[in-house]
């Protein structure tokens, strides 16, 4: 056989689809503007990462004559090592490159392989690949001298044992350590660079339908200005004014419906990049269809822990592909929770890709007051050690003290008549929430749109419980139907259904929910009854309603007593700081009013023990991973490293089956279905799991646990005897 024999695919030869690779990369390490030196390193990654290819065992696969092959990642190390000095960490990351290309570099990779040889084809085949090899370093212009020939000596100094390359020890900043070591202490934004260039080119070539340009964002300012000119679209001074910014990093604040996120798209005018991150999967879902409506429906990417599944219900184009290209940040522009850009900096799978395209992002993250000071923490510390090309960081309320936080740039602020809308009548009560359920029921019978927000699911499904009676006893003369609940405790599904439902409700619905309104729906009511919470949280409840301002100040009843699990979310002190705050605001505050009123929050809270002690935590977390780690890819099955691998500090959770699904479940598998297995989760505290094993049974062919709790799609998940009050509450 002759190099020409030689397969990379079934119907594709080794040296052509190398070459196709090169071709790739090339524009990709163009778009990224790596250096001079890093290009050239990256396309010889790309150009020896299937060299390993070249085995009797894989030949075999490519021919269907067998199932597996000696990893070829692996056996085509010693090729790319011999093309660059081994002191050198920039040559080094093209060999960790190639070896990773198909794998998390870990501190075990590959080590199984230790005493096996790879079964690589005949010496005379190798040199005449090496030859063409040596063809195309010429017509790229990628070294003149390559050793090449010099590979074939260490695959036989080795006896073919290509793994025990990992364990030679070397001389590397003036210390003796293994090959392995080394990589893991290579300059890891080189490393990342290096390998995204591989990785991207090598898949756009497998995937016979995308190339470099498809990765890329191309006129986008004018495809926004397109849009906006559809639309009719007039600008208001703050959204000429930060378009016109020269400046890498800037803030804005702008009221609620004032057209914030046209601002910040008009900002990031003409990158090659747009990653638009958020703080919950609900208000990414309803950015990523709005910014598909002006990029175009295959240039916008969704990425967070449900995408699979609402790219599979919602587009035609196949869904596994989409999603690959989107969780990597791939696509032009990528809406997504800012969880997923953390989870990179935490070293989660394919790190190296997310941090680079990130890096060369106009990176902008809406909504930043929405995250508690341990995720400040992380964030603080991520865009401090890889800064983006642009940022944009933006809030209705934005307290002055994140802007201290997260690195100065210019403010942009709405215009001031903006900030005079006054929106909300607000009433003020001494009492517990549950007291006035007689006046949520009158409000809906004079035909208004009522919406109840409480702290704790138990107590949502208390008082959802206790109007459900009233209705359906036709007490009250209102349809039970009317009645919503909405909390986290619900299966996908259910809860999917209810926000789509909600997005329009007809007039004398009452809607029962959680804080998990606040920045996830897009919507609209008449009157607000609320439980006490902090300051900034009030802001976003009030904000679904009279969201627009387009009605007199609507009616906002925040109910000042709260029960112990409002002190187990918030904590007591922050409770008693807005207490304090809201008894001194005017009764129809201006959305101006309402900024005052956070940045005092923040100014009583910041420094508070509490406070900075969870943000030091988060700084402390990110940095630590980063370092335990280098170039590593987390080890999950460490369970010290699963403890910091999280992006949200307080409550963790798993998700449960409840067995009412069992039947639907089973004929899912028997249909080979079980992508839809996520429409019947179940998020609960992950400590119940231990409090009451009664209630649970581990499924080891699903993954996941079984759960004897009731469950029905009106009220969720429910824990007996979780109660938040007494029972029997008054009716005034």
């Amino acid at each position: 056989m002759d190099a020409r024999g030689l397969l990379a695919k079934p119907d594709e030869t080794l040296l052509e689809h190398l070459k196709k690779v090169v071709e790739e990369g090339r524009k990709i390490a163009h778009f990224l503007g790596l250096s001079p030196e890093m290009r050239e390193k990256a396309l010889l990654a790309c150009l020896f990462h299937d060299l390993g290819k070249a085995t009797e065992s894989f030949q075999a696969k490519m021919r269907g004559e067998r199932g597996r092959a000696y990893p070829h990642p692996l056996a085509s190390l010693p090729f790319i090592i011999v093309t660059g000095n081994l002191s050198d960490p920039l040559s080094l990351a093209a060999a960790a490159a190639v070896l990773t290309h198909h794998s998390p570099l870990n501190k075990d990779l590959y080590r199984e392989f230790k005493d096996k040889s790879a079964d690589y084809v005949s010496e005379e085949t190798l040199k005449d690949l090496l030859q063409g090899l040596s063809d195309l370093l010429d017509k790229y212009e990628l070294g003149d001298h390559f050793p090449l020939y010099e590979s074939l000596k260490l695959i036989r100094l080795y006896n073919k044992r290509s793994a025990l390359l990992l364990e030679q020890n070397l001389r590397f900043g003036g210390e003796t350590k293994t090959l392995r070591l080394i990589f893991k202490e290579l300059p890891s934004q080189e490393y990342a660079a290096i390998k995204t260039v591989l990785m991207l080119a090598d898949w756009l070539i497998s995937s016979r339908k995308f190339s470099a340009e498809d990765l890329f964002l191309f006129e986008g300012g004018n495809k926004l200005k397109a849009y906006l000119s559809q639309k009719n679209w007039v600008l208001r001074e703050f959204q000429r004014k930060i378009s016109q910014l020269p400046e890498k990093r800037v803030w804005l604040r702008a009221p609620t419906g004032t057209g914030k996120t046209e601002a910040l798209l008009l900002w990031a005018n003409d990158a090659e990049r747009i990653i638009y991150l958020l703080p919950t999967q609900a208000t990414a879902n309803a950015m990523w269809k709005r910014l598909r409506a002006i990029y175009g429906e295959d240039k916008v990417g969704l990425a967070h822990g449900r995408a699979g599944y609402i790219l599979r219900k919602e587009i035609e184009e196949e869904p596994l592909d989409f999603k690959l290209w989107a969780s990597v940040f791939a696509k032009p522009v990528v809406v997504a929770t800012v969880d997923q850009y953390l989870l990179a900096h935490l070293q989660g799978r394919h790190w190296e890709i997310r941090r680079t395209l990130a890096k060369n992002s106009a990176l902008i993250m809406d909504e930043i007051h929405s995250y508690d000071p341990y995720t400040l923490g992380l964030l603080k510390v991520a865009l401090e050690k890889e800064p983006p090309y642009k940022l944009a960081l933006a809030s209705a309320t934005l307290p002055e003290f994140l802007i201290s936080l997260l690195g100065e740039g210019p403010l942009v602020e709405a215009e001031k008549n903006l900030w005079k809308r006054k929106r909300h009548k607000i009433i003020l009560h001494s009492d517990y929430l549950d007291h006035y359920i007689s006046q949520i029921i009158e409000e809906a019978r004079k035909g208004h749109k009522v919406l109840v927000i409480v702290n704790t699911v138990a107590k949502a499904q208390e008082i959802y419980q206790l109007l459900y009676g009233l209705l359906k006893n036709k007490i009250s003369y209102l349809d039970e139907s009317l009645l919503q609940l909405l909390h986290a405790r619900f299966a996908f599904k259910d809860r999917w259904e209810k926000e789509e439902k909600l997005q329009n409700p007809p007039p004398a619905t009452i809607l029962i929910s959680t804080q998990i309104v606040e920045v996830s729906l897009d919507i609209s009511f008449d009157v607000l009854f609320t439980e006490i919470a902090p300051i900034d949280a009030l802001v976003q409840r009030l904000g679904r309603v009279n969201r627009r301002g387009d009605n007199p100040p609507a009616p906002v009843h925040v109910f000042l007593e709260w029960y112990p699990g409002s002190e187990k979310i918030y904590g007591k002190n922050i409770l008693e700081i807005s207490t304090e705050i809201l008894r001194d605001i005017q009764s129809e505050p201006s959305d101006g009013e309402w900024v005052q009123a956070t940045n005092e929050l923040y100014r009583k809270l910041v420094f508070s023990p509490a406070y900075q002690k969870d943000l030091q935590e988060g700084e402390k977390t990110l940095k630590e991973i980063q370092h335990i780690l280098g170039c590593y890819t987390i080890d999950l099955s460490d369970e010290e490293l699963q403890k910091k691998f999280t992006t949200r500090k307080g409550q963790l959770s798993v998700e449960v089956l409840p067995y009412i699904f069992k039947d639907q479940v089973y004929t899912l598998k028997e249909q080979g279905e079980l992508w839809r297995l996520v429409e019947f989760l179940v998020p609960v505290p992950l400590w119940w799991l231990g409090t009451y094993p009664q209630w649970f049974s581990k499924d080891e062919d699903l993954a996941v646990y079984w759960t004897d709790l009731p469950y029905d799609e009106k009220v969720g998940l429910r824990l007996p005897g979780e109660e938040e009050s007494p029972s029997g509450a008054e009716i005034c």
